[in-house]
């Protein structure tokens, strides 16, 4: 595999959790997989037309990763409140940023404005080679633990629930896959109990990768692969967050830490052995000591 499962605590503790440390990739994060996965199925004339995608974080760093290895140019949308740290992040890999208000880029997500976009534009959440990209994950889980009971997936919007959730079925249907999602925006939960896309309020959270609505075009597949979910509040998140760091030796985002606060919530004698999808590790040293010194 490309990052090997490591065990969370000590021996003597037993607590059947296995991290899958997707920090450890070239950009920090498992967007890497979809992006290049993605990127390699276009044309020539397609990325010679330029990248364009919809993030502030981890996407929008892979895509600029990716795009230097394929010689092409890439740019992002960013809501304009992104704190400049992000921007300086993702200007490192060469993206050039296009800052809009947060209202106005929820109306371009949910309108399908990229189909008006004159480069190659990557969905990240509802690509199908985004979302197969995403599936190597628990392909390379399975690969270490076939017989795994459990899969705690990080909950945002959805394209890594989607992928690994699918993987899992194809492949072992008998583990459970669990998505968790944080307390200040349930929508996932929402939208399984309405039997269908509903709207919800969002809050602030350390980890900042919740949409207030799934997609519509996944809320069928998610339908389908997720077993049950899990909320997080938010100082358990924190809490995952200063565990993985000072026991593990782990920096860990606030998403990345989410699927080991769910699973921490739950007992192994109903998780049995139990694999944590650690998506990434881009948190800001400001934060990051603030959470280890709270």
């Amino acid at each position: 595999p490309l990052v090997p499962l490591r065990s969370y605590g000590l021996p003597e503790e037993s607590l059947g959790i296995h991290l899958k440390l997707e920090m450890l990739q070239d950009v920090g994060s498992f967007k890497i997989r979809g992006v290049h996965n993605w990127l390699s199925h276009l044309t020539h004339a397609e990325r010679a037309a330029g990248l364009n995608t919809h993030s502030a974080g981890n996407t929008a760093q892979a895509l600029g990763y990716a795009a230097l290895r394929f010689g092409c140019k890439a740019k992002t949308l960013v809501p304009d409140r992104t704190p400049q740290a992000k921007l300086d992040a993702i200007h490192r890999y060469g993206v050039d940023t296009v800052p809009v208000s947060m209202d106005d880029l929820l109306d371009f997500i949910f309108a399908a404005g990229w189909t008006e976009q004159p480069e190659a534009y990557l969905n990240p959440w509802g690509d199908p080679q985004m979302i197969a990209g995403n599936a190597t994950v628990a392909v390379e889980i399975l690969q270490e633990r076939p017989d795994l009971d459990s899969l705690f997936v990080p909950m945002g919007g959805g394209g890594l629930v989607a992928g690994v959730g699918s993987a899992i079925r194809a492949l072992n249907s008998s583990c459970r896959v669990v998505a968790v999602q944080v307390d200040s925006c349930q929508a996932l939960s929402g939208a399984l109990e309405a039997g269908g896309p509903v709207w919800v309020e969002m809050g602030d959270s350390l980890s900042d990768i919740s949409l207030p609505v799934v997609v519509d075009e996944l809320y069928p597949l998610l339908e389908s692969v997720v077993d049950e979910v899990i909320t997080v509040q938010e100082d358990e998140l924190r809490d995952a967050v200063r565990m993985l760091a000072v026991e593990n030796k782990v920096v860990a985002e606030g998403a990345g830490a989410l699927a080991l606060a769910g699973a921490l919530q739950v007992g192994r004698d109903h998780r049995g052995d139990t694999a944590c999808i650690v998506s990434g590790g881009s948190m800001g040293a400001a934060t990051l000591a603030d959470v280890l010194n709270h």
